[in-house]
């Protein structure tokens, strides 16, 4: 069937399928057939429209992937230094606040690093922003031409501008910051984005900027929802692990998670992979239904205890001090150091031999929020759980 002839879900569905083998979100990988059929498509969604007033709906709403982006030599810096690298991925967040829009755009470099954002306010027909003014010049060559075309239509088009931007690398305790005065650049900072297709679904999308770029996006469920739902369904190690990586890679962790008061509570575990070393009792225990961790203090020395509900007359315990280790440069580990082990049978307790050490032990602590967290014991074992 010609491109032309297809409906909007099967056009949808040709530019999924043909960006498959695409690199570097279009740098490569496309020939000039696949090209010419990709910009077929792409005209048979903007000619249906979508979601009618896109900027007003909800759908519009939350986290983008980046699957594709043109390159006119009118393109952005940011735009020609990171987004052809796969290396990256690349996210733009749509959201709604009290004072209006936000659209921040996100280049994660990985797990183990960390990403830039760069964020900026926004201005739409049915959320205007006061005293907002939308980009009138067509700008400086060094930061590519833009356009001065109205929207097609009301409710299309965001405008915004730009007023910070930081690197948020996983090894510091702080954000440092981009590289461009944006309150000395003015106009500069400005431009727009049309929604040109708004799947009624919410979860695709076509933008063209102001540098006349063409955006394709999937929206991005955030990993924590997914690894959450990963874990109901008690998916592989091996997807819970990838979902694990996303996590951290987010950037959405608590900072200095070891000297939080956000560590202090009840945490049911939900998973764990034991390492080969790992205590014997632990690795027999370690994915019952009954299982888990009471934490008491937060910044300063206080105890822990992991306990396990073998049965309603049946537990297992083990009581530990524990103390953040301040020497780790993000604040990231807690010291552990077991003090006591028992069975505790109809209320009777059983001491039992735990091996007593003077170097303590440590969980290291890769993700962590208001209700989920994601640690690794010094053993390599992995541990997710979630406040009772």
């Amino acid at each position: 069937m010609p491109v032309q002839n297809l409906s909007p879900e099967q056009a949808k569905k040709s530019i999924l399928t043909g960006l498959q083998g695409v690199k570097g979100r279009g740098k490569s990988g496309i020939d000039a057939q696949q090209l010419e059929d990709f910009d077929a498509a792409v005209a048979v969604l903007e000619e249906s429209g979508g979601l009618k007033a896109p900027t007003r709906s909800s759908l519009l709403e939350g986290r983008w992937r980046l699957l594709y982006t043109s390159r006119p030599g009118t393109a952005s810096p940011i735009q020609q230094t990171f987004v052809g690298v796969d290396a990256f991925t690349v996210y733009q967040e749509i959201l709604s606040t009290d004072s209006g829009v936000r659209i921040n755009n996100i280049v994660s470099f990985g797990p183990t690093i960390g990403q830039l954002k760069v964020e900026a306010e926004g201005n739409t027909d049915s959320r205007p922003l006061p005293g907002f003014t939308p980009r009138k010049g067509k700008g400086l060559p060094i930061f590519g031409k833009s356009s001065n075309t109205p929207a097609k239509a009301k409710d299309l088009r965001i405008d915004f501008q730009f007023d910070t931007a930081a690197f948020d690398f996983k090894l510091l305790p702080f954000k440092v910051p981009y590289p461009v005065p944006f309150k000395l650049f003015g106009d500069e900072t400005k431009g727009w984005l049309d929604i040109t297709y708004l799947d009624p679904k919410g979860d695709f999308r076509l933008s063209r900027g102001n540098k006349g770029t063409l955006f394709v996006l999937t929206r991005d469920e955030p990993a924590k929802s997914r690894l959450v739902s990963a874990l109901a369904a008690r998916s592989s190690s091996a997807e819970i692990y990838k979902l694990v990586d996303e996590l951290v890679a987010s950037g959405e962790s608590i900072k200095r998670p070891a000297t939080s008061p956000a560590v202090a509570g009840k945490w049911r575990l939900r998973w764990s992979e034991q390492a080969k070393d790992a205590n014997g009792l632990q690795k027999a225990l370690a994915n019952s239904i009954g299982n888990y961790q009471v934490v008491e203090g937060d910044a300063g020395p206080g105890q822990l205890q992991n306990v396990v509900d073998v049965a309603p007359f049946l537990k297992v315990r083990a009581i530990a001090g524990c103390e953040a280790d301040k020497s780790a440069p993000a604040r990231d580990k807690t010291l552990v150091n077991i003090t006591e082990a028992r069975v505790e049978l109809f209320g009777i307790r059983i001491p039992l031999p735990f091996g007593n050490n003077a170097t303590p032990g440590y969980v290291e602590w890769l993700y962590l929020d208001e209700d989920l967290r994601v640690t690794r014991g010094n053993k390599g074992s992995y541990f997710i759980h979630t406040r009772e």
